[in-house]
């Protein structure tokens, strides 16, 4: 499978860290290319329309380039943001999710996620140890998810110029990339899927947004840590320093003590 990433030309780190991880985990058959994001230089010069910032913008076309790139051969191709991080069973298990469900009729199938409804977060944090002992992975139907983050997603080659057509749709880009899917989903204009518990996670340079003011750091650095829990090859060294630093902000605050008491509530004395 061909994986294509979005990636800065200023990204030197980013593009070393993802291209050594993929050649660490590469599988016979799969390919990474480079795609140059377009920068929000580049979307202020073509004055494209929106509400959403300049970065925003450049993200939405990054994405939108990608697929148009792609041959039109109805073969299935996988999009990267410069984040995203494999472990050694993603691509085998990717493999085996499409070999076993050939004639599904997905548009996009997304290998990480962050999930907005505590429900939802809470729902995956109690099942994951149960399909990780039964060796699962399962499917979790978008329409009824809200989410966040296209780091990591398989676009089905039969579905390219329906995506492009919802994507084309867009602009004017007044809604984020990652909203304006899921929006289609939840719609019924894009059928998605995640699976789960995660194939593919963020690495160390996730809380580090390109993309997002500074002060959502300790949002991204939350939903980072989420996010490589519920991973497939999570371990506690990968996002422990995270939580830590998340706890200490959170000590004494209405936020936190809130937080600790829906999670008490799952809680068998």
């Amino acid at each position: 499978m061909e994986c294509h990433y979005i990636n800065l030309d200023n990204a030197v780190e980013r593009r070393s860290t993802l291209e050594a991880n993929f050649a660490r985990c590469r599988r016979e058959g799969w390919e990474l290319k480079r795609f140059a994001a377009l920068d929000e230089a580049t979307a202020e010069k073509n004055a494209i329309p929106g509400k959403r910032s300049w970065r925003e913008k450049g993200c939405f076309l990054s994405h939108q380039r990608v697929i148009e790139r792609q041959p039109d051969d109805g073969r299935s191709f996988m999009v990267l943001e410069d984040d995203a991080q494999f472990g050694l069973t993603s691509m085998e298990v990717i493999e085996g999710v499409l070999a076993e469900n050939g004639s599904a009729q997905w548009d996009l199938l997304f290998t990480d996620i962050n999930p907005l409804q505590m429900d939802i977060m809470m729902m995956l944090a109690l099942n994951r140890s149960q399909l990780m002992e039964k060796r699962m992975v399962i499917p979790l139907d978008l329409s009824r998810i809200s989410f966040v983050g296209t780091t990591a997603y398989v676009v089905n080659g039969a579905s390219r110029g329906k995506l492009l057509a919802y994507l084309e749709a867009g602009i004017p880009v007044d809604t984020e990339y990652d909203i304006y899917l899921n929006q289609g989903m939840v719609n019924g204009e894009l059928k998605a899927a995640a699976l789960f518990p995660f194939v593919t996670t963020l690495s160390k340079h996730s809380t580090k947004t390109q993309i997002q003011s500074p002060n959502t750091s300790t949002a991204n650095r939350a939903r980072a840590v989420f996010r490589r829990m519920m991973w497939l090859e999570s371990s506690e060294e990968s996002y422990k320093a995270d939580l830590a630093t998340i706890e200490s902000h959170l000590q004494g605050t209405l936020h936190g003590r809130v937080a600790m008491l829906a999670g008490a509530q799952y809680v068998e004395d």
